[in-house]
């Protein structure tokens, strides 16, 4: 009958033995394509006529010459976490779950864009069909749908824990841990409160910087055109042929619909959300800091604080990479749940 506990508390951090196998599995899929990203990122690097020094300097300032044909810095920072998260996930922490179902949902986003690309416009097919290149990023993208798919699946099931009813349990078996039934201690559900409430505002910063963009005389493409109006910008966020195959405007869209999300999954004391929240911070902790280094590396920072928008551009970042190292920290610092 002993058996019929979840165990003690220590052993909340790992997943259990009904679901150990899929983190395995997930763990070492995840670490794998995160390798052959490197790769990939590697051959970006190569080919563009840059060395190992100016990708080294690209990782901190986005000023350096340094032109990515598919790999932006989030998914610099993506790739990182889905090393560190399928290392953990491989270990059987139960804390990758979140961590990699959001990854996973990213994957299949990127994927889909490229596939939606290749589907309407044959110029775009025929760009990629005759390119080393093109055929590279046709075969890593279509990995990343088969790794994202298998991972959603995958830990969507991991989280579906059999329930012991309390009346199954003898009555000198140790207290039950509070992910096995009952709500969230105080503590638990409060630090939780506090990162996902950080998570919504950074992401509420993004949306209200999105707004703005959408709403100037010309909306501009990073590597596209001038003005694509609202209509281009979503197309691009959806559709490769439309501009480019570098998903920034994809992950101007994501990174601000995410943070909504894992926020409210973190208010809502779900037990994803605690992984979802910490690999979201990690990404937008580089992505920001990324950016306030651009602000201050010229000593012009003066300059920014001359007109409103540069004002709200600084303050704003300062802002979100604060509320990004508080969601981490206070996470890091939760049980798991």
């Amino acid at each position: 009958m002993a058996m019929l506990h979840h165990g003690t508390h220590g052993d909340l951090n790992r997943a259990g033995p009904e679901s150990s196998a899929a983190y395995l599995r997930t763990g070492l899929a995840v670490g794998l394509y995160a390798v052959a990203g490197a790769g990939w990122l590697g051959y970006e690097v190569e080919a563009s006529g840059a060395d190992a020094g100016d990708f080294l300097t690209a990782l901190y300032d986005p000023r350096a010459p340094l032109t990515p044909w598919a790999l932006t810095p989030h998914d610099w920072a993506l790739l990182a976490a889905a090393l560190v998260f399928g290392g953990l996930a491989f270990a059987r922490r139960r804390v990758a779950r979140g961590a990699l179902t959001l990854l996973a949902v990213l994957l299949i986003g990127l994927a889909l864009r490229e596939l939606v690309g290749l589907a309407v416009s044959s110029d775009h097919r025929a760009v990629l069909e005759r390119s080393h290149y093109g055929q590279l990023l046709s075969a890593f993208r279509a990995t990343g749908l088969l790794v994202g798919v298998a991972t959603l699946i995958a830990m969507t099931r991991a989280g579906r824990r059999s329930l012991i009813p309390k009346s199954y349990v003898p009555y000198d078996a140790p207290p039950a841990p509070y992910s096995a039934y009952g709500p969230l201690p105080t503590a638990a559900r409060r630090r939780l409160t506090v990162a996902g409430a950080c998570l919504l505002l950074s992401g509420a910063v993004a949306v209200a910087w999105l707004i703005h963009r959408l709403t100037r005389a010309q909306v501009f493409l990073v590597g596209g055109s001038p003005d694509a109006g609202v209509g281009g910008f979503f197309r691009d966020a959806v559709d490769a042929s439309y501009s480019t195959s570098i998903p920034y405007t994809f992950h101007t869209v994501a990174f601000a619909l995410a943070p909504l999300a894992v926020g409210a999954l973190l208010v809502a004391g779900r037990p994803a959300g605690r992984g979802a929240g910490l690999a979201l911070a990690f990404v937008l902790l580089y992505v920001d800091g990324r950016g306030l280094y651009a602000f201050v590396a010229d000593d012009a920072l003066d300059l920014y604080f001359d007109s409103t928008l540069g004002t709200l551009a600084v303050l704003s970042t300062a802002v979100t990479t604060v509320l990004s190292l508080v969601t981490a920290a206070v996470l890091l610092g939760a049980e798991e749940t």
